[in-house]
């Protein structure tokens, strides 16, 4: 109804859960590294916990899309306690099955599936969501089917996701055993002010909006009202803005937000905090000061799921951290163009034995988008250089070993790379169209520019294969 007015594409401020327009708050973007490095490095259980409305289950859905290349992942959602068995739930969300079973068959069938994807070096993510309604015998069942591991590789991952309930019903002591397998436990908080005012924000830029369309004083009242509660703001600011829309006005007042909120809170439904000063406000004139204020959110500084970046005086002891926060600093820091940092984190983390690989593999990304071709070729050999590389990690590094290569006119030694690769596998990326390129005179590439019967950018195809680098060793 207020789009079109407001020159919004959709409604920003939808409840359906939503991965793609999931603002990411310091409690998320926390939340969700440590999903991330359960995922990676093999964690049978984590938990996420938080109150309703915290966007739990947007989160997941953000982390399915964004892994489901990698993982073969079930969401489990609405199962009960007083549901019989859990494994035809979880049957059903794996695609396994559409018909009931018998809990043998059902038993069977998700071994075999198990010991399939084990094969393929696909591992199992069951994503399971309200955990809370479980109840202590389905979540034993759980605890049962995690036994399925053996002790040579890890087939089944578990995620619950769930409202504080969760967390308490693994506080018991008859969940001892079960408590004992969880790596990962994160408990969701509600934005503060200023992240509230950035959501709201984010989500009007999502829907195709440049600047805010709330006032400074609007945002401080909606974040009163919801406590921070993302699933709360959202009501607030969708009725407030058709009252906007009522009203013709191009911009949200506090006053507004007050009006809209009364009204919808007068069912006594919406549990909306401090209601009691919004009668008031209502009835007061407009304040003069509550002007538009526009709380941007430039695309360039957006905050991501990669991580936060500490400013240069909060860096700590190099010893004390680990190589999986420097990565994670170091992705940050490439994102924002702020190579030379990057690159000094990746170096860092290049040390530990089990990073070697992929931080110097980024290094090599950095140094290659600031044009400083040599120093990134001397980073691929480094990275190539980890003798515990699997396969397709070797495969994707020598790519980029041999584009770089290209670029500064080493054509022989690329040449013999994508030999090799081709070898290996022989439809990888386009290794083939790149050796038939290289038997006429060659054309350097220049500062990421498409080379002529190629499909794709270089730096196109680099990003790629960095995606899959990354899920596969980090």
């Amino acid at each position: 109804m207020y789009e079109s007015f407001y020159g919004l594409r959709s409604k920003p401020f939808a409840l359906l859960p939503d991965g793609e327009s999931l603002y990411p708050g310091s409690t998320h973007r926390t939340a969700y590294s440590l999903l991330e490095y359960g995922l990676i490095n093999e964690a049978p259980f984590m938990v996420l916990t938080g109150e309703p409305g915290m966007g739990k289950t947007s989160l997941l859905r953000k982390l399915m899309a964004e892994h489901h290349d990698t993982y073969s992942i079930g969401f489990v959602t609405n199962a009960r306690y007083d549901v019989e068995h859990l494994l035809p739930w979880i049957l059903l969300a794996l695609g396994l099955s559409h018909t009931r079973l018998d809990p043998v068959e059902a038993y069977h069938t998700f071994s075999e599936f198990l010991n399939r994807e084990s094969k393929r070096n696909r591992r199992v993510v069951l994503m399971v969501d309200e955990a809370q309604s479980l109840g202590t015998e389905l979540l034993e069942e759980l605890r049962l089917l995690s036994n399925m591991n053996d002790g040579k590789a890890l087939k089944l991952q578990i995620i619950l996701s769930g409202q504080p309930d969760l967390h308490t019903l693994l506080q018991r002591i008859d969940m001892t055993q079960f408590a004992q397998r969880i790596v990962v436990d994160h408990h969701l908080e509600p934005f503060t002010e200023e992240e509230t005012s950035k959501y709201i924000s984010h989500r009007l830029q999502k829907a195709g909006s440049d600047l805010t369309v709330f006032t400074t004083k609007a945002c401080s009242l909606v974040h009163r009202l919801s406590k921070g509660i993302p699933r709360l703001i959202n009501q607030i600011c969708d009725i407030s803005l058709t009252y906007g829309f009522a009203e013709q006005t191009g911009f949200i007042t506090r006053k507004l937000v007050a009006q809209a909120a009364l009204d919808r809170s007068r069912g006594g439904i919406l549990p909306l905090s401090g209601i009691e000063e919004l009668s008031t406000l209502v009835a007061s004139a407009d304040d003069p000061d509550d002007i538009p204020v526009p709380v941007p959110l430039p695309q360039r500084n957006v905050p991501s799921f990669e991580g936060d970046v500490p400013a240069p005086e909060s860096r700590v002891n190099p010893s004390a951290v680990s190589p999986d926060v420097l990565c994670s600093q170091g992705m940050a820091l490439r994102q924002e163009g702020r190579f030379k940092e990057a690159i000094e984190a990746f170096e860092r983390a290049s040390h530990a034995p089990s990073y070697c690989l992929t931080a110097s593999a980024q290094a090599g990304l950095c140094y290659t988008e600031m044009g400083e071709h040599h120093a990134a070729i001397k980073a691929f050999r480094t990275a190539l250089s980890d003798q515990s590389a699997s396969r397709d990690e070797v495969i994707n590094v020598q790519y980029f070993l041999a584009r770089t290569l290209e670029s500064v006119g080493e054509v022989e030694e690329a040449a013999t790379l994508y030999q090799r690769m081709v070898r290996i596998r022989p439809n990888f990326k386009d290794v083939a169209a790149r050796m038939k390129q290289l038997t006429v005179p060659p054309q350097p590439l220049n500062n990421w520019t498409r080379s002529a019967g190629t499909t794709g950018s270089w730096f196109s195809h680099v990003l790629e294969s960095l995606h899959q680098l990354i899920n596969t060793r980090r």
